[in-house]
C-alpha cells in the first residue's frame, strides 16, 4: 500500500528531528533513549556519545533510572540498524 505523499513528508520530518535531538543529546554528553517495545515494561536503551548502548530501567517508586547492563558491540550494530540509526559523528 502506498502511504500519501504529505505522511512521508511528515515521516521525513519526524525523522530529521529525532536525528537532531539525538546529536544534541551527544554534544551536551547525555545517553539518547530509544523506546522499543519487545523490552518489558519500564525498560528501554540507552545510547551513549562514545557508541555504547545499554538496556536501562525505570524504577517507579524512586522515579529513577538504573543501567542493567551494556550491550556488546555486535548487539549495538544490529540496534541501530534496526532503529536505521547512524553512527553519530560524535563517535565516528
Amino acid at each position: 500500500m502506498h502511504k500519501p505523499d504529505f505522511i512521508l513528508d511528515l515521516e521525513k520530518q519526524a525523522s530529521s528531528s529525532i536525528e537532531q535531538l539525538r546529536e544534541q543529546k551527544f554534544v551536551k554528553n547525555m545517553p539518547f533513549m530509544l523506546g522499543e517495545l519487545d523490552l518489558s515494561d519500564n525498560h528501554f536503551y540507552y545510547e551513549y556519545a562514545n557508541g555504547d548502548i545499554a538496556i536501562a530501567e525505570f524504577e517507579l517508586q524512586t522515579q529513577n533510572h538504573k543501567v542493567l547492563r551494556f550491550l556488546t558491540i555486535e548487539e549495538a550494530d544490529n540496534l541501530r540498524e534496526k532503529f536505521n540509526l547512524l553512527p553519530c559523528p560524535i563517535y565516528t
